[in-house]
């Protein structure tokens, strides 16, 4: 949230050196914090056993499409944060307009997850994972058509709702899809598929959007988006021998 905003008005102000000067403290303040954080001792694991491949996860019942639908959500986030410069820059925007649009997408998503709770009570899994996703699908068509930097700020903050919301709804269901032991796995697995779509959609991005243009692309996006809602909202917790869903 800080660091886009901060970046918009020192690019206008002393040009793209001055940006990365001053950015230049965040890792380095990073680096003091991660320094004071104690560490923790490995736990020893409750059973011995056979030791099964990380890629047998792939085989739990509906992880896969849980993995498939957090692809398409991080990719939905890659390519607003790509798209957002690009299409700014089009339009005539200044840096720090498209640093604050960028600034409350990240406020947006701060602020959703405080009710993540209430939602987390009343709404399964799947159908807020896919209500989501229509949501974001409606802003990306949305989004073409936003002739000034006030209107991208508004859907900035509706995309941000939107994807703020399906994370820790993702994270959750993983837990709950997997045995409480290969936790670690499942979660080394999903942090696989999202650095694997951070290093490939942005060259992918570039190629479209040079190809069709940045407006296009935001459909694009949108329509898998869309089409990704119909596998979410199969996706469920499983259920305990009283017939409680976890």
């Amino acid at each position: 949230m800080i660091g886009p905003v901060i970046a918009g008005v020192l690019i206008d102000l002393g040009g793209f050196r001055a940006a990365y000067a001053v950015l230049l403290l965040l890792p380095l303040a990073a680096l003091g914090f991660a320094r004071r954080v104690p560490k923790e001792a490995p736990r020893p694991r409750a059973t011995e056993g056979a030791v099964s491949g990380a890629w047998d996860l792939l085989r739990t019942p509906g992880l896969r499409r849980l993995l498939a639908v957090n692809w398409l959500l991080s990719s939905s986030w890659d390519v607003h944060a790509f798209l957002v410069p690009v299409l700014g820059h089009e339009r005539g925007f200044s840096a720090s307009a498209i640093g604050l649009v960028l600034g409350i997408f990240a406020m947006a998503v701060a602020a959703v997850r405080l009710a993540i709770p209430l939602i987390a009570q009343h709404l399964r899994e799947g159908r807020v994972l896919a209500g989501c996703m229509l949501w974001t699908a409606a802003v990306f068509a949305l989004y073409p058509f936003a002739a000034s930097a006030w209107w991208m700020g508004v859907l900035a903050a509706a995309l941000g709702l939107a994807l703020g919301a399906v994370q820790p709804m993702i994270m959750t269901t993983l837990h709950q899809l997997t045995p409480a032991e290969r936790h670690g796995e499942a979660i080394a697995l999903r942090s696989m598929t999202i650095n694997f779509s951070s290093a490939l959609m942005p060259l992918l991005f570039g190629v479209l959007g040079a190809a069709v243009g940045a407006s296009a692309l935001f459909w694009l996006m949108g329509a898998a988006v869309g089409a990704g809602s119909v596998p979410a909202r199969r996706i469920s917790s499983p259920l305990r021998s009283d017939g409680v869903r976890t």
